[in-house]
C-alpha cells in the first residue's frame, strides 16, 4: 500500500478545521469542496483503493443523499472503473523525489554543478537558515512574514494564494508521524525567502517517511544571493537527520512552470508521474455547466 499524507487523519482534520466535510470509504479519505450556487463536489487526494466496486459504490451514496455534482480523484495508482472520465488534476501529477537513504556527499554530486555552485555562493554570502523555533519567533509572526514573502510572490510571479487562515490552520495541526513547518532564509537577520515543509511518517508506511515540500516564497530583494537553493539543502539534510527517506519536491512541468521545474530538477533526484486524474459524473447537467464555467475561467 503507498502512503500519502493528504490521506492521513491529520490532513482529515486540517479540512475539517476549514469547514469541510470528510468521510472515510475503504480507508480512504472524501472531502467536499463547494462550487458557486451552493453545488457541490466530493474529492479524493490520491487514495489507495483497495476495493474498486466498494468504494465506487459508497461514493455514489454519499453523492446520492448530498447532491454533489462530481466525484473528482488523483490517484495514487491505476484505477480500473469503467465509469470514468480524464480531468484536470488538483496536486501535482509529475514530481522530483530526492532519495535521502544516500549520503550527503552522493546527494550533493546528484545535483547539477550550478545548484551546487549556488548552495555554496548562498553560504559564503552569509544566508543562514532557520525555522521559526531557531529564531525565537511564535507561530503568529512565523506565519505572518511567510505570508508576507508569499504575497510578494504571488504579485511578481502572477499566482492566486490560499487565504492566510489556510496557512494558519496548516501550521496548526500536528501529530508525532505528521507536522507543517516553516523554514525561513536569512541574510543579515532578515527572511528572503522561506518554505513550509510537510514531514509525515505513517505508523505502518514502509517507505520510512517523506519530507514534501508543499510552499514556497521569497523576495525580489537580494535574488543574487541563491538562497533558495540553500534552504532546500538544508531541509533536506534536516529531513535526512530526522530519519526520513525521502524528500518530494511537489511538482514539475516543463510548459507551466519551467522555471521552478529547471530549479527543482537541478537538485537531482527521480521524476515520478502519477497516473492521470479522472471524474465519476453524478449530475451530468450540472457537470457540463462546470466544465464550460472552467473553461471559459482558462
Amino acid at each position: 500500500m503507498t502512503y500519502s499524507f493528504l490521506q492521513s487523519l491529520e490532513w482529515e482534520n486540517i479540512q475539517k478545521k476549514l469547514g469541510r466535510k470528510t468521510w472515510r470509504v475503504g480507508g480512504c479519505l472524501i472531502i467536499e469542496h463547494c462550487l458557486p450556487f451552493g453545488f457541490k463536489y466530493l474529492y479524493a487526494p490520491r487514495p489507495d483503493i483497495a476495493d474498486e466496486d466498494k468504494f465506487f459504490y459508497s461514493a455514489a451514496e454519499i453523492a446520492g443523499k448530498g447532491g454533489h455534482v462530481f466525484l473528482k480523484i488523483d490517484p495514487v495508482s491505476p484505477v480500473v472503473f469503467k465509469n470514468k472520465i480524464a480531468a484536470h488534476s488538483f496536486q501535482p501529477r509529475d514530481t522530483i523525489i530526492c532519495d535521502l537513504q544516500k549520503s550527503e556527499p552522493e546527494l550533493l554530486a546528484a545535483m547539477h554543478e550550478k545548484t551546487r555552485y549556488n548552495i555554496h555562493l548562498a553560504e559564503r554570502k552569509g544566508v543562514h537558515i532557520k525555522n521559526h523555533e531557531s529564531r525565537i519567533m511564535n507561530q503568529g509572526e512565523a506565519q505572518e512574514i511567510f505570508c508576507n514573502l508569499l504575497n510578494e510572490t504571488a504579485k511578481r510571479d502572477r499566482f492566486h494564494l490560499h487565504p492566510p487562515r489556510y496557512y494558519k490552520v496548516l501550521l496548526e495541526i500536528r501529530s508525532e508521524c505528521f507536522s507543517n513547518e516553516l523554514f525561513f532564509a536569512e541574510y543579515q537577520n532578515r527572511p528572503i525567502a522561506a518554505a513550509l515543509i510537510n514531514f509525515y511518517r505513517s505508523e505502518t508506511s514502509i517507505d520510512g517517511g517523506t519530507a514534501t515540500y508543499l510552499h514556497g516564497a521569497s523576495s525580489s530583494e537580494q535574488r543574487n544571493l541563491m538562497a533558495p537553493h540553500l534552504l532546500h539543502w538544508e531541509v533536506m539534510r534536516r529531513a535526512k537527520q530526522m530519519g526520513f527517506l525521502q524528500y518530494d519536491f511537489w511538482g514539475v512541468d516543463e510548459k507551466r512552470w519551467p522555471g521552478v521545474t529547471r530549479f527543482k530538477r537541478g537538485f537531482g533526484g527521480k521524476e515520478m508521474i502519477y497516473p492521470d486524474s479522472f471524474d465519476i459524473i453524478y449530475r451530468k447537467r450540472y457537470y457540463t455547466l462546470y466544465s464550460l464555467a472552467r473553461a471559459y475561467r482558462k
